[in-house]
């Protein structure tokens, strides 16, 4: 009987000394905090201005494997490629485990539904290219393959797409197998355009 007067005592005293103790923050969204949100901001939708592009829900999988490459110098290699320079520097920061846990956060934010951004319309055209030069790679439904390491592209805005098909065609960037993406600026506007409102 007096063992239990005294739990019942101290029982509010030791539930307030829990409540008093900090929250453990998740690991994965304080690397992000400390290197990304600056410039993706806290929703990871990123800034235009600042060529920062939406990365919310991008799966991490694809998040890995683009810091891996802008650390081995296979991504912002190019003088001229400023923005990849940037996350260059970033990614060089971070090791393996930094990259592990900052993926699963930024692939836990809600994607991205305002993707649109340029005054393009989607096309027939656009559809037609997509169909031509990008569905074996990219699915039917735009949703990556992840064995080929091929991203999907329903999550990121078209401003950033048509920056990175201008980078591949100029060689600021490497394509999937070296491939040159020999495409008009009306085909790859109209692709673009098609991607991004469409899906």
């Amino acid at each position: 009987m007096g063992l239990r007067i005294l739990s019942l005592l101290f029982l509010p005293l030791l539930l307030s000394g829990a409540e008093g103790e900090p929250e453990k923050t998740d690991l994965g969204f304080e690397i992000f905090r400390d290197n990304c949100m600056a410039c993706h901001l806290q929703s990871g939708m990123g800034i235009r201005e600042m060529n920062a592009p939406s990365i919310a829900g991008l799966p991490r999988w694809y998040i890995s494997d683009q810091l891996r490459k802008f650390r081995r110098d296979q991504r912002g290699f190019d003088d001229e490629d400023l923005a990849g320079k940037l996350m260059k520097a970033n990614a060089s920061a971070l090791d393996e485990r930094s990259i592990a846990f900052v993926g699963r956060h930024i692939e836990s934010l809600p994607a991205n539904q305002s993707r649109n951004t340029l005054d393009t319309p989607p096309s027939e055209e656009g559809e037609a290219v997509y169909q031509q030069r990008c569905l074996s790679c990219h699915g039917e439904n735009l949703e990556g393959n992840r064995s080929e390491r091929v991203p999907p592209l329903t999550r990121q805005q078209d401003w950033y797409f048509l920056r990175q098909m201008e980078n591949f065609s100029s060689g600021k960037r490497v394509h999937f197998d070296g491939d040159e993406l020999a495409l008009s600026k009306q085909e790859v506007e109209a692709v673009v355009a098609w991607i991004s409102e469409t899906r």
